[in-house]
């Protein structure tokens, strides 16, 4: 299981700002997405434009995502 936040227009357009990646094997940050818009489609629209984040850290191109990891789904921001 993958604990997943969703934070600002991600948490808005989802309705939540958790929810949990069932996975019992490490997997690509494609194969999150994909279940992710799945669960949620309404974030399709914000897909190309977030960063996701694995314990902390941005997750880079390639890297896996494994059982009890933390994954943030971070979208731009702004700020003055």
């Amino acid at each position: 299981m993958v604990r997943v936040l969703l934070f600002a227009q991600t948490a808005t357009v989802a309705g939540t700002a958790f929810c949990e990646w069932p996975i019992g094997a490490p997997q690509e940050a494609s194969a999150f997405w994909s279940w992710l818009l799945v669960q949620h489609p309404k974030l399709s629209s914000l897909r190309n434009v977030c960063r996701l984040a694995r314990n902390g850290e941005y997750l880079l191109e390639g890297e896996m995502i494994a059982p009890g990891d933390e994954l943030a789904v971070i979208p731009p921001v702004s700020g003055g």
